[in-house]
């Protein structure tokens, strides 16, 4: 029984460790509120008699590239595998998917590779049990295509074995049709996942160069405040990916200088992260070469 009792403890202080990480993480408001509720589903499930267990609904998130969906993606995975709010089985416990678009008249490969990668991942001799999060961003312009209903009843009918996240951040004409669509199929709760504002990325840079001991000037934040603004509205900006590399190359420019015992970064040191400076224009470059790849046929990460 004392045994039991320290188990049952060391299970809540894992629970509640991956609660305050999710609640800890930059913007996502919207999911944190979900995972409020399952707090909530947790502690009165044992309130009724019940032969089935309480199924999760499926959710669509809209969100761009860069807002932190991979990282909380592990954290919502670790949280309800701790509070056993449901069942995990398999090689991971997150699966991430990008579903590539099948012409109509051909066969649906990607149909296939999913069961495939659904299959591996369970070990072969089990049914997967996890988080599925598939990328939907090649099919918005075809959600009328026959093979994309064969998806969709494909997880309508899986969907007990699996907590399902839909990922797309279509543009308003597909917005509306995309949800209705997914909703004559599953129980579907739609999620907003905003890009941080500018004064959240300026936060978020500012706890990280406290790490390296560094604060900004006034001078310097206010010259960073004015790049983040532009940079957020920038076709392609992938949020905290950005962000990071902005911190490391801010940091090795001041520790690369001759003052930095103060720890203090002044203007000099952001000269290139000027709104006009080099750093915004090699980003512009940056994504335009990466668009002629894609339009090649090649899929570099970004």
């Amino acid at each position: 029984m004392h045994n039991l009792m320290r188990d049952e403890e060391s299970r809540e202080l894992l629970v509640q460790q991956y609660y305050q990480q999710i609640m800890s993480c930059w913007g996502m408001e919207q999911i944190k509120s979900i995972v409020r509720k399952w707090e909530l589903l947790r502690t009165n499930v044992g309130s009724f008699p019940a032969d089935e267990p309480v199924l999760l609904p499926e959710y669509l998130w809209f969100s761009r590239s860069g807002t932190g969906k991979s990282e909380m993606l592990q954290l919502l995975a670790g949280y309800l595998d701790a509070a056993q709010i449901m069942p995990f089985n398999g090689m991971e416990k997150v699966i991430e998917f990008t579903l590539e678009y099948c012409e109509e008249n051909e066969p649906f490969t990607e149909l296939e590779n999913l069961i495939k990668y659904l299959s591996a991942s369970s070990g072969y001799h089990n049914e997967f049990k996890g988080i599925l999060a598939v990328n939907l961003d090649n099919w918005l312009p075809h959600l009328d295509n026959p093979h994309f209903i064969e998806f969709l009843e494909f997880l309508s009918e899986h969907n007990r074995s699996l907590l399902l996240i839909l990922i797309a951040w279509p543009d308003e004409n597909y917005m509306d049709k995309l949800e209705k669509m997914l909703s004559v199929y599953l129980r579907i709760h739609t999620v907003m996942i905003e890009m941080p504002k500018a004064q959240e990325m300026f936060d978020f840079i500012e706890v990280k160069l406290e790490r390296y001991h560094c604060r900004l000037s006034e001078e310097a934040g206010s010259i960073l405040l004015k790049t983040l603004a532009v940079l957020r509205d920038l076709e392609g900006f992938d949020g905290y990916k950005t962000l990071e590399f902005m911190v490391q190359e801010i940091v090795y420019n001041y520790y690369c200088g001759n003052e930095v015992a103060s720890h203090v970064i002044g203007p000099e040191v952001l000269e290139e992260f000027r709104a006009d400076g080099r750093f915004i224009s090699q980003y512009k470059k940056r994504y335009d070469r990466k668009e002629r790849l894609r339009s090649a046929g090649f899929r570099p990460g970004f």
